[in-house]
């Protein structure tokens, strides 16, 4: 008898705890998600919510709140990180920063291609509640896709440049075209 007893307890213990812990909705009915976003290191999720005059409308808000938070987010990262590079490399200035803030745009713009909304959810009231997801490989590929953008960005104007030169060395040696 004894040997059964241990793990029925354990089985007792495991069920009590996916009962109490996994609850799915709020004491009020909504989902768990509106108040608490699922957290997952592969993927980053956001919550909107929207009340506005009509069902279509409450939804856009949620959906755009929702999107804006997603946003948010990955800017201060890439910010973040773009900010340890200069500061890393030495680099500073207006001309730097200008730059750290066209490559943030950039990344969170091409990045945000990604996000796919989960679920909806309308509470009683009318409100609308939207949670987004975000696979944080995109924002990794987003950094490699403008880095190799800067790249060949960077040879296009080294390209021209040495034309640039080349067309003036010739024109003091005679060689330009002629008017």
């Amino acid at each position: 008898m004894k040997r059964y007893t241990v793990p029925f307890i354990i089985l007792l213990v495991v069920l009590v705890f996916l009962a109490g812990g996994c609850a799915t909705t709020n004491p009020d009915g909504s989902p768990t998600w509106t108040t608490n976003p699922p957290s997952n290191w592969r993927t980053f999720y956001a919550v909107g919510y929207g009340k506005l005059s009509n069902p279509q409308n409450s939804r856009m808000r949620a959906e755009a709140l929702a999107m804006d938070s997603v946003a948010r987010w990955a800017s201060t990262t890439v910010q973040g990180a773009l900010t340890n590079y200069f500061q890393d490399s030495g680099t500073s200035g207006n001309q730097s920063l200008e730059m750290m803030e066209n490559i943030s745009r950039q990344i969170v713009d091409i990045s945000l291609r990604g996000a796919v909304i989960e679920e909806i959810y309308t509470d009683a009231e009318g409100g609308v509640w939207a949670l987004v997801s975000f696979p944080v490989k995109n924002l990794k590929d987003a950094y490699k896709q403008q880095s190799l953008a800067l790249e060949r960005k960077a040879e296009i104007q080294k390209a021209e440049l040495l034309i640039e030169y080349l067309e003036k060395e010739l024109e003091k040696e005679g060689m330009g075209e002629s008017e």
